[in-house]
């Protein structure tokens, strides 16, 4: 039974994810406004959001876990399964919705390079005309992204996979952290403090071998020597790798759980 606290966490997930997917259209932006870093800045403010939510969310469902084994409940498979579930609704939603952000954000980038401040930018769009550009901004993806996504032979295909193993490990490092209380309760605080661990790992995997390669592509294509329509089929490929990472999710997260079960027995 779902109590209000999975229903927060699961909320959070959402939108997490949903931030995290969402916020590839910043490469977009900067490419066609050619103000990349302007760009970047104020898809961080959003990108915040995203870390405050998620230290939100680990505290709510650590709370779950402890008073779930002092009650001698058996795991919760399905709970944590929804959790993930959630993750890849929340990665779904992210990339149909990014048409969307890039042309309502277009014009935020071009607003922060005339004020120089984040705080302007906010109070002199706090209008209703904002609403209306919001409204006119709203575009689902094109049919056609999809067929193009079958040309992928000139694509990286390692890069592309590794997004899926990265952010697989990603969704579920601190959820199998937390499942792995349930099968030793004994080590239940080891497990958990791991899950810091966990989940710096996979930043590192994500900034050491992702996003080097996406700032590299994006300057490509800004000075020329590689096209936007090649940029724009490589970003969709990876919302579709991130996407197939949540559902991997479902898969490796017990096994996860397992070895950080024998990493704790062993610290």
């Amino acid at each position: 039974m779902l109590n209000n606290q999975i229903i927060i966490v699961l909320c959070l997930t959402f939108l997490i994810n949903f931030i995290g997917i969402a916020c590839l259209a910043t490469r977009i932006v900067g490419i066609r406004t050619r103000k990349l870093a302007s760009s970047s800045s104020l898809f961080n403010i959003i990108l915040l959001i995203s870390q405050f939510a998620g230290s939100f969310q680990a505290p709510l469902l650590t709370k779950f876990v402890e008073t779930d084994i002092l009650k001698g409940n058996e795991p919760s498979n399905g709970i944590f399964r929804l959790i993930i579930f959630s993750a890849t609704i929340g990665s779904l939603m992210g990339g149909i919705s990014i048409p969307t952000i890039q042309r309502f954000m277009e014009k935020g980038v071009n607003s922060l390079y005339k004020n120089n401040s984040v705080f302007m930018v906010v109070v002199k769009n706090l209008k209703f005309s904002t609403i209306n550009h919001f409204r006119n901004s709203i575009k689902m993806p094109d049919k056609g992204n999809f067929f193009r996504l079958l040309k992928f032979k000139d694509m990286r295909m390692g890069v592309i996979l590794l997004n899926v193993f990265v952010y697989s490990f990603t969704t579920v490092s601190v959820l199998s952290c937390l499942y792995a209380g349930y099968l030793n309760p004994s080590l239940r605080t080891t497990s958990l403090s791991m899950s810091g661990i966990a989940n710096g790992l996979g930043t590192i995997g994500l900034m050491l071998f992702i996003e080097p390669y996406n700032s590299i592509l994006t300057d490509k294509v800004i000075e020329g020597s590689v096209s936007e329509a090649y940029f724009r089929r490589y970003l969709s490929l990876v919302v579709l790798a991130r996407f197939f990472g949540t559902i991997l999710g479902q898969f490796t997260f017990i096994s996860l759980a397992h070895l950080v079960t024998k990493l704790a027995s062993i610290i």
